[in-house]
């Protein structure tokens, strides 16, 4: 059961969409949330020219005194604010909640709070990522490699309202995330589609056993589709799942070959840009 959700909040229009997501999961499941904003240690120091350690590493050094107060005020203005959309997205609902605020280096702080948690929501770019890009951001990216919980990644716009379509490959992360897409999946009552791109003949009947015999504790029924790829895979996941009005994809982090993902570009990071619907991923 999903007992607690951490959703990450710096005021962007894509963390307050998640922040919604995350108060409407909370509601159904009953769940507590806990609302975090990062005072990102990084806005309170700069370096300075010719400063580095052995390697040529650049040294940090603390921000001018008036540039410093300046800063720090600027950040705890956004704290305030951040709360009050928090508690504004609360009010009215019986959701035991917490809001914490935090100074220090933002993936470490996401990721070790990650851990107290069943699940962790988030917007797909923070307000310090390019405006005109529809990528995860780098906190973004960061949290979904480190953390060992479901994370639930959310577009600034959310289109669509129905059923929840699962990318499985049969790797690891794929089969991980199927629990956790499950019982949000079973507490809706969503209908399920299943998308697995392959050559092999074999896939199909592997991957409908599997998920069937899964699923059949849960009474849930799911439309599998099999598809030859063509292209790039996470176009076809989001083409498909824009087909049937995704209200979620749930898929792994990484594919059957994460070296390959690592460093020629991957499906997960992909799918994220193009989907219009949040995504679960596991890696």
């Amino acid at each position: 059961m999903m007992k607690s959700i951490l959703v990450a909040l710096d005021g962007s229009p894509a963390s307050l969409a998640g922040l919604k997501e995350a108060v409407r999961w909370a509601e159904v499941l009953g769940s507590e949330l806990r609302g975090i904003f990062v005072e990102d240690e990084q806005r309170f120091v700069y370096y300075p020219a010719g400063f580095s350690a052995e390697g040529g590493v650049p040294v940090a050094a603390p921000l001018p005194a008036g540039e410093l107060a300046e800063e720090t005020e600027k950040v705890r203005a956004e704290g305030v604010e951040i709360r009050k959309a928090f508690m504004a997205a609360l009010e009215g609902k019986s959701i035991h909640s917490e809001f914490i605020q935090q100074r220090g280096n933002v993936n470490q702080i996401l990721t070790r709070e990650a851990r107290a948690v069943d699940l962790v929501v988030m917007g797909r770019r923070g307000r310090n990522d390019p405006a005109n890009s529809t990528e995860a951001g780098p906190t973004t990216e960061t949290l979904i490699h480190n953390s060992l919980r479901p994370v639930l990644v959310v577009p600034e716009r959310i289109s669509g309202n129905g059923t929840f379509v699962f990318a499985y490959d049969g790797s690891r992360g794929a089969q991980r995330v199927v629990a956790a897409g499950t019982e949000l999946l079973a507490t809706i009552g969503a209908k399920a589609a299943v998308i697995s791109i392959g050559d092999d003949p074999q896939l199909k009947r592997d991957h409908d056993q599997v998920l069937k015999r899964y699923w059949r504790p849960y009474n849930i029924e799911a439309a599998f589709h099999v598809a030859k790829r063509e292209g790039k895979a996470a176009s076809m996941i989001v083409e498909f799942a824009r087909n049937h009005n995704a209200r979620m994809i749930v898929m792994g982090a990484f594919g059957r070959n994460p070296l390959h993902e690592l460093f020629f570009g991957s499906t997960t990071l992909e799918a994220l840009a193009e989907a219009p619907c949040p995504v679960l991923l596991m890696g």
